[in-house]
């Protein structure tokens, strides 16, 4: 490629970094097993560590995304997967259960900085409407690809080579987002006045200290011995947001930037994506898999192709039509659509084969797919032109603490049933079944309310045309 620098390069770095966050997660999910019985860990325990990396990058979230509205996108970037490859280095490394969740902590600060970095490049790159619909119609795609390609992967490192060896998979990956980014993006020529990152870094620590209350008190709720750091974490939190009040009304321009939530209907989407991100139905029929069908890490990745194929033919359809019809006309009857067909999780019985549960993911996984896209966009559609980035930081951390909370409780309930007994009885079967229709309400409850909030966000911008099809 001669213009190195040109949009696609640009849309591949983008590509590139917002890959991160979805193979580390789905790698970790197929490594939780064997990480359970290296470090003796609860079943709890386990469901905080896969979740932590959503709380801890609540951290950086708005300061990266100030400092990359200002700095620019290619210096945050590199030293976003700078970050995400010396996590992922603690990760590798590591001794114990804390040292693990300290390393994914870091990778967690380093994906999600190199995610909002992805994003702003990709909303930048596309100004066209059509355009940018396919575009943000194949960042929907990058997950369920992500998905089928790194469990396959990983299942067959960890049974070769252990799960230490996964990580030189994710070091690997950052490291091609550093070189790609200074590559291809072009040196950030503004030499504005320095900036305050007090408001910034302060919001931060805010909903980070929210997030990992949740966190450690999952911990603490299946520990004998109770620790303070749910309580440090709440205390730091919330001093942290008096602090943050205090700051917006003395400072006279301070850079936390508030403009893509000024809009009309902004706070709908933004609460849609929350509610959306809370709910995981692949990791609950991963679940399904692994202690009901107990299906060794191969079987389990191969079993759920076939959802994550569906879902991708779900992401890109979900760009062609949100080129045809609008974002959030696409959005709402994705979600409708997903809320609906989670229904389909009462049909798996305790006598049911592996294949019904995979058989209902697939049904579902393509309203889902179809949705992450065109409610992606309808929010960062409300961001300024020099504002990306922290529109992107917004939409991040929605996401991440739809899945720290929502996420962590939920995924802690569901795993705590399934994995209840290791008895193979009907008893048990039918405990298990019942923790999957227990997810499918859950998630018909969720995209309900998502799409409801779809709705509130189109009569504030009195958008007529939104049931015209």
């Amino acid at each position: 490629m001669k213009d190195i620098g040109g949009v696609r390069a640009r849309t591949a770095t983008a590509f590139l970094a917002l890959s991160a966050a979805g193979l580390t997660f789905q790698c970790l999910e197929f490594m939780l097993e064997e990480l359970k019985e290296d470090f003796s860990m609860t079943s709890n325990e386990t469901v905080v560590l896969s979740q932590v990396s959503f709380g801890s990058c609540l951290l950086v979230v708005f300061l990266v995304g100030a400092l990359a509205d200002r700095l620019g996108d290619r210096l945050v970037l590199m030293v976003s997967s700078g970050i995400f490859c010396f996590g992922a280095s603690l990760f590798a490394v590591a001794p114990n259960d804390k040292a693990l969740i300290v390393g994914q902590a870091v990778c967690g600060i380093g994906t999600i900085a190199m995610a909002i970095i992805g994003l702003s490049i990709l909303n930048k790159n596309y100004s066209d409407p059509s355009q940018r619909a396919k575009a943000f119609g194949l960042f929907a795609v990058i997950t369920p690809v992500v998905a089928v390609v790194s469990p396959l992967f990983a299942s067959l490192i960890i049974a070769h080579l252990g799960w230490r060896s996964v990580t030189a998979t994710w070091i690997v990956l950052g490291l091609a987002v550093f070189f790609l980014a200074k590559n291809s993006l072009p040196k950030s020529n503004d030499q504005s006045e320095s900036i305050e990152l007090l408001t910034p870094t302060l919001a931060g620590i805010a909903l980070a200290g929210i997030a990992l209350t949740f966190s450690f008190l999952e911990i603490d709720v299946d520990s004998s011995a109770h620790s303070p750091a749910a309580l440090i974490s709440l205390v730091v939190g919330a001093i942290a947001l008096i602090l943050l009040v205090g700051s917006l009304r003395r400072i006279p321009k301070p850079t936390l930037d508030f403009r893509s939530l000024r809009p009309r209907g902004a706070l709908p989407i933004v609460t849609a994506l929350f509610v959306v991100n809370g709910v995981n139905f692949f990791f609950y029929t991963f679940l399904m898999l692994q202690y009901r069908y107990h299906q060794t890490l191969l079987e389990t990745a191969v079993f759920l192709i076939a959802p994550n194929i569906t879902a991708t033919f779900g992401a890109v359809a979900g760009g062609r039509l949100t080129a045809r019809w609008g974002s959030a006309q696409v959005a709402l009857y994705s979600l409708l659509a997903a809320s609906f067909f989670s229904l389909t999780a009462l049909a798996v019985s305790a006598d049911s084969s592996a294949w019904l549960p995979v058989a209902v993911l697939c049904i579902v996984a393509f309203p889902i797919g179809a949705g992450v896209g065109p409610v992606t966009q309808t929010f960062m559609e409300l961001a300024p032109a020099d504002g990306a980035a922290s529109a992107s930081a917004f939409r991040s951390s929605s996401v991440n603490l739809g899945g720290a909370i929502g996420g962590l409780l939920v995924g802690a309930v569901i795993f705590s049933k399934i994995d209840a007994s290791t008895a193979q009885n009907i008893e048990t079967y039918q405990k298990q079944a019942d923790a999957f229709h227990l997810a499918g309400y859950i998630c018909v409850v969720a995209y309900f309310i998502a799409a409801m909030l779809i709705v509130l966000y189109t009569k504030r911008h009195r958008d007529l045309t939104l049931l015209a099809v």
